[in-house]
């Protein structure tokens, strides 16, 4: 019904409760109410008619009017629902700064346990990351630590969804060598990868197939478990280690792919 659909979206997205919404409708509805008629005419009880006008009052979308019986009408939707929205983004802007203002003090304090860089419970090698939000984070972190070369195997996207991070790491200096298969390399043609492949600044190939796609960044190795219905709902298992006798043997694959692999 319209109304029940009036009542979802003043909940969803201007902060009124259920009986707040309801009581709303109903005022622009009928344009003036009293407790009592309000609750005739809408399914907020008796009993919290009082309460609820008064909250909407409060919040500025009815107007009272005091008397022997007290009447309530709507502020009109236009006004209250942009006036709303006008505060939502004030709301915003000083809740933004604020986390931003966390986030600086919160980096400051822990400097100290940053730098000391001393593990309290022995060196971490071996990590499982599940899911995309978690493996780009993960990887993320890998290119802004690297500091002398990044070898990238890839067959599903992950060098398009990096591209600024990669560029930014070629841009310092970074030797970036990349292997991509034919879809991938189509996603790739308009991007700043590229450009930077035209420029001399990466070398690239593409190859039919790859078994094991990688990232390897000096001495550390991110790759994902076969697991195509996982890959599906963006949930895969992937593997970061930071071993240099692991990395050697996937560094051994990364050579193979990239003689296989024909210039673009």
């Amino acid at each position: 019904m319209v109304k029940d659909r009036m009542v979802d979206l003043l909940q969803e997205h201007f902060e009124l409760n259920l009986y707040e919404a309801r009581a709303y409708v109903a005022l622009v509805a009928f344009g003036v109410l009293t407790p009592a008629e309000l609750a005739s005419v809408s399914e907020v009880p008796a009993p919290r008619t009082y309460d609820v006008l008064r909250s909407l009052e409060k919040k500025g979308f009815a107007i009272g009017q005091p008397g022997k019986a007290n009447k309530y009408r709507p502020v009109h939707p236009t006004n209250i629902l942009e006036k709303f929205i006008e505060d939502w983004q004030e709301r915003i802007k000083d809740e933004l700064e604020a986390k931003r203002k966390a986030k600086e003090e919160l980096i400051e304090l822990m400097k100290p346990l940053i730098e000391t860089e001393i593990p309290k419970y022995g060196v971490e090698r071996v990590w499982v990351v599940r899911g995309i939000r978690n493996s780009t984070l993960k990887t993320r972190e890998m290119l802004e630590s690297v500091e002398k070369e990044i070898l990238l195997a890839d067959d599903g996207f992950l060098a398009s969804n990096l591209e600024d991070d990669l560029a930014k790491a070629v841009e310092k200096g970074i030797s970036l060598k990349l292997v991509v298969t034919a879809p991938v390399l189509e996603r790739l043609k308009l991007s700043k990868l590229m450009d930077l492949y035209k420029n001399g600044k990466i070398e690239l190939r593409v190859i039919d197939k790859m078994e094991l796609p990688m990232m390897i960044c000096d001495e550390e190795v991110f790759f994902a478990l076969e697991d195509l219905a996982a890959r599906y709902f963006n949930y895969e298992t992937q593997i970061w280690i930071k071993d240099h006798r692991v990395v050697d043997l996937f560094k051994s694959r990364f050579n193979e792919y990239w003689e296989k692999g024909k210039k673009v």
